[in-house]
């Protein structure tokens, strides 16, 4: 145990110092106002950019719009910028061949991926949790959230989903030990979940309804249940991917 949290702790010091703390911190901070504001001033500016006499009947916005805005920004913005910070979370030390002088100390090689593991998790829940709370902060002050459904649970799904593409990026990070190929493999799981997606029935279990349902959900013409059968296959391709991960680790010459 305590060479799991030492060599936590030292990925913690490295993600300080490579200002991957201080990136997420203000990357999602932005976007987490971006969203109702955003919605707040579109009216404003369309009315000022329109030629003059032009009559616009634009409906007032809602706190709909605003988790609206929330789940087109986070998903196509901030799950790829975050995709891409910790991209090369085992194949830089893996090029740079600083691992072997650890693990030739002793340190087991299922402590290296979950550690890392957890730490990516760590920045991944800071970055939700950041973007979400300031969204759901601002949303409230400026418009009624009554109207809205489901809203933490909506919000789980991406979550979810945004925890089996890093472990994803993972796996394919220490199997091929390079960004590319972690970045690869992501973008390869995702236009395969994509194209499935295309024919219908597999919306009663196919992940990616994480995340395009969530929008529908907020207005309840998803119901819950729906998202069971998606929900609990992420989660346990999410520990496929982490303990195929391990296995390659361990079975991998450095």
């Amino acid at each position: 145990m305590s060479s799991w949290l030492g060599f936590l702790k030292k990925e913690w010091t490295e993600s300080v110092k490579s200002y991957k703390l201080l990136l997420t911190l203000l990357i999602f901070s932005v976007l987490g106002v971006m969203n109702p504001f955003i919605v707040k001033i579109t009216p404003t500016l369309m009315k000022n950019f329109m030629p003059e006499g032009t009559v616009l009947n634009l409906p007032d916005p809602t706190a709909i719009d605003s988790w609206l805005q929330f789940y087109k920004n986070f998903p196509q913005m901030g799950l790829f910028i975050f995709i891409l910070l910790f991209s090369t979370m085992m194949s830089k030390e893996l090029e740079k061949g600083t691992l072997v002088i650890l693990l030739t100390k002793g340190l087991r090689r299922s402590t290296v991926i979950t550690a890392k593991f957890a730490m990516g998790f760590t920045y991944w829940t800071l970055a939700f949790l950041l973007t979400f709370i300031i969204t759901y902060s601002y949303t409230a002050f400026y418009w009624d959230q009554s109207i809205v459904q489901h809203v933490f649970l909506a919000a789980g799904c991406v979550y979810v989903f945004g925890l089996l593409l890093f472990t994803i990026t993972l796996w394919g990070n220490t199997y091929f030990a390079s960004a590319y190929g972690g970045l690869l493999v992501t973008v390869v799981a995702v236009i395969a979940l994509f194209i499935v997606a295309i024919f219908p029935e597999s919306a009663s279990w196919n992940p990616l309804q994480l995340l395009t349902a969530p929008p529908h959900m907020l207005t309840g013409e998803v119901a819950l249940v729906e998202m069971r059968t998606p929900f609990i296959i992420a989660i346990g391709t999410l520990f496929i991917f982490l303990l195929g991960t391990i296995f390659h680790f361990n079975k991998k010459r450095l």
